[in-house]
């Protein structure tokens, strides 16, 4: 319960006066029609349903808004904030099947995984696969090691569940862990089964959507379903084969590298030195989890850092074994007294990695929104106490590693909300620029437009940023034609890239003036209207 708990006031902290940023948007967008206009079988934009995404995660945003009162981006988030907190929870339990310490070893080191913890603030839909893959794979390994065989029947309303929030990889993600949980057992039977159940399942799942595509939209919005639920996601090729391997370094530190590491030595003291590990089945069955995501989620074409969520609690849990498990081999000593070396300077290492941004920004002129004394003394105050605790328990291995890896988890976490996540924020503010917007536009009473922009992107943020929502039955008008922009003749507010007005012909461009120019993110935007 205190993981549960504490974890969930982590991933909620300050979220309430936040604005909405990124890629978020558009399932915030989702959530507010839904709140505005009541519950649908598919997520709606601009009040036309949504092929891309199941409803359930969204209707579960939506009953916690009518369960508060009110749309905010803590009442999006918490949804993605609790699954996150039980994936916490059961990544810990999964570890205390062999020691207590290895189950909170592999908590710290979760929250030690950059992308698991962005994931836990923000509107997650890839966080439901991952809580679904760590609750199966607890089943049948707890069904195993406790002799109790019909727990591991459990894994199939769990699949269904899984399918209900993402989709059909949000079941086949955790069927692929159970399938080589088996195959590594060398029970070709119970894989067998176990894959044949989870294809049945996923053929009832997905006609059950397509009928429910073809009730909503008709034959074209089933087969907009079909393309970017399923065959989209094979078909769209433009990322390397092995982009997940490199690019998760980064993204899934610091547990995906050292996971890496202590894969690497596993498999050199199995070839190499012919000796078995201690607990070597257990981690062998971890390293298959996070191989069959990595290998089987590299095959399709369309590929996302958040994909691979599902493997988060696996590498989390492997990153634990050196520090869980005292083995001699020197390898794995080495690696240990390597990684508490660095945890033990580490509050001092994000004390002067915010120090950088301090001075960076008061360079540059910028204001990132940071509370830097703040986090810079709390930093200060946890490398004091390593120092403390590594003078008092010097003799204690136990005492000081569980210790460094909780500073180093608490630390990174702190850092992250107080320091990256308010950069993050700062970069992508956009609030203020469209608020000022549609002050003016409604003052004129005039129509919002959006010139040359695709309704699936950054106009999407904009509408998420609105502090009134338009009146209901009118929507944002999208042009693409020049000559259209003269033969609009209602007031209008035209809202584009600066790139795209720039390109206009002089003659079109002296018949307007420029209302408002900023940022959106990356995005220049400038908006104008008719003289």
């Amino acid at each position: 319960m205190a993981i549960f708990f504490l974890s969930l006031v982590f991933f909620t902290w300050g979220l309430s006066a936040q604005e909405i940023i990124g890629f978020e948007s558009r399932f915030y967008l989702f959530a507010l029609e839904m709140w505005r206009y009541g519950p649908t079988w598919f997520p709606t934009t601009y009040q036309q349903p949504y092929p891309d995404y199941p409803v359930t995660s969204t209707f579960l945003i939506y009953l916690f808004a009518c369960l508060f009162g009110d749309m905010n981006k803590l009442v999006a988030v918490l949804p993605s904030a609790l699954a996150a907190s039980l994936t916490l929870v059961m990544t810990f339990c999964t570890g205390t099947l062999h020691s207590i310490r290895w189950g909170w070893y592999a908590v710290f080191f979760l929250l030690l995984t950059l992308a698991f913890l962005k994931s836990a603030r923000t509107i997650a839909l890839d966080m439901y696969p991952a809580l679904v893959t760590v609750c199966c794979f607890y089943l049948v390994y707890s069904a195993d090691k406790a002799n109790k065989p019909a727990r591991a029947k459990w894994i199939y309303p769990l699949l269904v569940l899984g399918f209900l929030f993402r989709g059909p990889i949000g079941l086949v993600m955790p069927t692929g862990v159970i399938c080589v949980y088996y195959l590594l057992k060398l029970n070709f039977k119970k894989c067998f089964v176990s894959g044949l159940i989870a294809l049945v399942l996923l053929l009832i799942c997905t006609g059950t959507l397509l009928a429910l595509a073809y009730h909503v939209g008709g034959e074209a919005f089933l087969r907009d379903v079909l393309r970017m639920q399923v065959l989209g996601r094979i078909d769209n090729s433009y990322l390397p084969v092995y982009f997940y391997f490199v690019d998760g370094m980064g993204n899934y530190a610091l547990s995906f590298p050292l996971a890496a590491l202590v894969t690497g030595g596993m498999v050199y003291i199995f070839l190499y030195r012919r000796r078995s590990l201690p607990d070597a089945g257990f981690l062998l069955k971890l390293v298959g989890w996070m191989l069959v995501i990595l290998i089987g989620m590299s095959i399709p074409g369309d590929k996302k850092t958040r994909y691979i969520l599902p493997m988060a609690p696996a590498i989390a849990l492997i990153a634990a074994y050196p520090f869980a498990v005292l083995t001699r081999e020197k390898y794995f000593s080495l690696l240990r007294s390597i990684i508490l070396r660095i945890f033990l300077y580490f509050p001092a290492l994000l004390m002067l990695a915010t120090e950088a941004v301090f001075f960076y920004a008061n360079n540059r002129h910028l204001d990132f929104g940071i509370a830097y004394l703040p986090v810079v003394t709390l930093l200060i105050a946890m490398q004091l106490l390593n120092f403390l605790v590594v003078f008092r328990y010097i003799n204690r291995e136990a005492c000081l590693t569980t210790w460094m890896i909780m500073t180093a988890a608490l630390g990174f976490v702190m850092t992250y909300i107080g320091v990256m996540e308010k950069i993050e924020l700062s970069l992508n503010q956009s609030r203020h620029f469209v608020a000022a917007v549609e002050e003016q536009r409604i003052q004129n009473r005039s129509r919002l437009v959006f010139y040359k922009e695709k309704p699936d992107g950054w106009p999407i943020k904009y509408l998420t940023q609105m502090p009134h929502a338009l009146p209901r039955g009118e929507q944002p008008v999208f042009i693409d034609d020049p000559q259209s922009l003269l033969e609009f003749t209602s007031p209008a507010f035209f809202v584009t890239r600066v790139a795209y007005f720039n390109a206009l012909p002089t003659e079109i461009v002296s018949r307007f003036e420029i209302v408002a120019h900023d940022s959106m993110g990356h995005v220049q935007v400038v908006v104008f209207r008719r003289k």
